[in-house]
């Protein structure tokens, strides 16, 4: 090959590195940073006071109370309907095709995508950019109970913002917290529901930025209380 024609090649090769990142945001780790503001990454920020093992302070130092006189609801008890609007990837996809956009697989996580986004899906054999929804655990692998969200409000604020992000709160109640944020012109949420002292997180990242606020608000809400009514 020519030095010219060498010289042409990389620059095509450039231009769709560039190009690929700027559409898909998961295939940089940059992605991480979009999703650093969820609940479950947010939890080594949390660590638990030497003077009083019921509380754990967040790096702004506010006190949060959990217990550990009574266990929470198992994971595997929860009952976890899906809303009308998506479907469980693995039911129709290979780990490798759900994952292979991410850094790495995260452990007792599910993903959703929109049910009218299947045969696209399949058909393109990736999901670089869908508007996923993930659903995981915030009190991870410990047993505290949480009796309440309240808590839990300001040091996520904080810590979001410090970290980029334009927040606000758009439902806060007891078993219900949700949050809308945008970073880069890319627009996410995430809901906690408190069901039976477990704290499940509900997140979405608009990647193809084709939902909006409005909706990725609506979506978050509808499934919330879904789960809460579901495991009443």
């Amino acid at each position: 090959m020519s030095n010219k024609n060498l010289l042409a090649a990389l620059v095509i090769l450039a231009y769709t590195s560039v190009q690929s990142t700027d559409q898909y945001p998961e295939l940089t780790h940059n992605y991480d940073s979009v999703f650093q503001a969820d609940m479950n990454e947010l939890r080594s920020h949390y660590k638990y006071s030497k003077g009083d093992p019921f509380a754990r302070y967040a790096r702004g130092g506010k006190l949060i109370y959990v217990t550990k006189e009574k266990s929470p609801i198992h994971l595997n008890n929860i009952k976890k309907p899906v809303h009308g609007r998506f479907i469980k990837a693995d039911q129709y996809f290979s780990e490798d095709l759900i994952y292979k956009a991410t850094i790495k697989k995260e452990t007792e996580v599910s993903v959703y995508v929109l049910k009218d986004r299947l045969a696209e899906i399949k058909s393109q054999d990736h999901m670089m950019c869908e508007y996923k929804v993930k659903l995981n655990s915030y009190n991870g692998d410990n047993d505290y109970y949480y009796n309440s969200l309240k808590s839990l409000k300001g040091p996520y604020l904080s810590l979001t913002s410090n970290n980029g992000y334009n927040i606000k709160s758009f439902i806060d109640e007891k078993t219900l917290q949700g949050f809308i944020k945008d970073k880069r012109g890319y627009d996410s949420g995430s809901i906690r529901v408190l069901i039976k002292g477990r704290v499940l997180t509900l997140s979405i990242f608009d990647c193809p930025q084709t939902e909006g606020k409005g909706q990725i608000i609506k979506d978050l809400t509808e499934w919330g209380e879904l789960l809460i009514k579901a495991n009443l």
